[in-house]
C-alpha cells in the first residue's frame, strides 16, 4: 500500500471514528438524560457525558498538534498550532469543570476552569484569523452582505438570550413565588364586655435554629485553597459572562468569514467543518448562557451535546487538512518531476 492510500485510509478511520464518537454521545444523552423524579441526574451519566467530551476534545487536541507538526501543511503551521493550544485549554477547562462541579460539589459563580475556557476562545480565534489573513479576499458585495447579517444575528441572538430573555425569566419566576405567610396580631374585640381584649393564646415555644453551616464547607470536600480561589475570582462573575458573549460572537463572524473565503476552493473541506465546529460551540455556549442567567441550569442536559459535537468536527477537519495537504505536496512534487 502506498503512503497516500495509507494517509487516506487512517484519515477514513479517523473520521469514522468521530462520527461514532458524535453518535454514542447523542443515544446517551438521549436515554440517560432525563432525571428520574427529584432526585436529579446520576452521578454515571455526569461522569460518562463529561469522559465522552473530554474524549471528543483530547483527540482533536492531537489532531491539531499533528498538523502543526507537519510541514506540508498548507494553511500554514501556525494557524494549527493555535488551533491545538485552544483544543488544549478546552480540555483543561473541562477537567477543572469535572472536579469542581462532580467531584467537590461546588458551584461557584466563576472558577479556574472559566479561565482556560476564555484563553480556548482566543487561540481558536487566533488561528482562524490566521487562516483567512493569509488570502486575497476578493469578496462580492453579496458575500460582505452575508458575513455581516450572519454576524449580526449572532450578535442579536446572544444580546436577547443573555440580556432580555434570562432576566425576564427570573422576574416572573419571583411574580409567581407564593407570597410570605404574614403574623397577624389579634385586635381588641369591641363587642366584648367592658371593652375588654380576649387573651391572646400563648404562641408555642419553637427550638432554637440550628448553628448556620456553611454549604460549601459541610457538602464539599474541595481543599481549602480551591474555596479561596472561587471567592477571589466571585466579583468577576459579570466580566466573565461578557467575555463568553464576545468571543461566541467573533467566533460565529469568523466562522461565517471562512466559509465564505474557502467555498469552492480545494481545501474548503476542511474549514467548512471548521466553521460548523464554531457555530455549534456557539449553539451550546448560548444555551448555556440562557440557562445559568434564568437560573435554570443543569449539568447533563440534552443540548449539551453540541460541545461535543463541536469537539468532533475540530478534529475531524483537522484531519482531513492532513490528508489534503500531502496528498497535494506530493503531487505537487510528482508534476515536477
Amino acid at each position: 500500500m502506498s503512503k497516500q492510500s495509507s494517509a487516506k485510509a487512517a484519515t477514513t478511520v479517523i473520521v469514522l471514528a468521530g462520527i461514532a464518537l458524535a453518535v454514542i454521545t447523542l443515544l446517551f444523552f438521549l436515554l440517560f438524560s432525563v432525571p428520574a423524579g427529584d432526585e436529579g441526574r446520576p452521578d454515571w451519566f455526569l461522569v460518562g457525558i463529561n469522559v465522552l467530551e473530554l474524549l471528543a476534545f483530547l483527540g482533536a487536541t492531537v489532531l491539531c498538534f499533528r498538523n502543526w507538526q507537519s510541514s506540508q501543511i498548507v494553511s500554514g503551521r501556525n494557524v494549527w498550532l493555535s488551533m491545538g493550544l485552544g483544543m488544549l485549554s478546552y480540555s483543561m477547562g473541562n477537567v477543572l469543570f469535572f472536579l469542581w462541579g462532580t467531584v467537590w460539589a461546588l458551584d461557584p459563580a466563576v472558577s479556574l476552569g472559566d479561565i482556560f475556557y476564555l484563553l480556548s476562545y482566543i487561540f481558536i480565534g487566533l488561528g482562524m484569523l490566521q487562516a483567512v489573513l493569509p488570502r486575497r479576499l476578493n469578496l462580492e458585495l453579496k458575500q460582505w452582505a452575508l458575513i455581516v447579517a450572519i454576524s449580526l444575528i449572532g450578535i442579536g441572538l446572544a444580546y436577547v438570550l443573555n440580556y432580555r430573555l434570562a432576566p425576564q425569566v427570573v422576574q416572573d419566576a419571583q411574580v409567581d413565588a407564593p407570597p410570605a405567610i404574614e403574623e397577624t396580631v389579634p385586635m381588641p374585640d369591641a363587642a366584648s364586655p367592658e371593652g375588654e381584649a380576649p387573651a391572646a393564646e400563648a404562641p408555642p415555644e419553637l427550638p432554637p435554629p440550628p448553628e448556620p453551616v456553611e454549604a460549601t464547607e459541610a457538602e464539599s470536600s474541595a481543599p481549602a485553597l480551591v474555596l479561596q480561589l472561587d471567592n477571589m475570582l466571585q466579583p468577576f462573575e459579570g466580566i466573565a459572562a461578557l467575555l463568553y458573549v464576545i468571543g461566541d460572537c467573533i467566533l460565529v463572524a469568523l466562522a461565517t468569514t471562512l466559509l465564505v473565503a474557502f467555498w469552492g476552493g480545494r481545501f474548503s473541506q476542511s474549514w467548512k467543518l471548521i466553521a460548523a465546529a464554531a457555530f455549534s460551540l456557539y449553539i451550546a455556549d448560548m444555551f448555556f448562557a440562557y440557562s445559568v442567567s434564568a437560573g435554570i441550569y443543569e449539568e447533563g442536559a440534552l443540548w449539551e451535546v453540541f460541545w461535543t459535537f463541536s469537539a468532533v468536527l475540530f478534529g475531524i477537519g483537522a484531519a482531513i487538512e492532513y490528508e489534503v495537504s500531502t496528498r497535494s505536496r506530493r503531487g505537487a512534487r510528482r508534476r515536477r518531476a
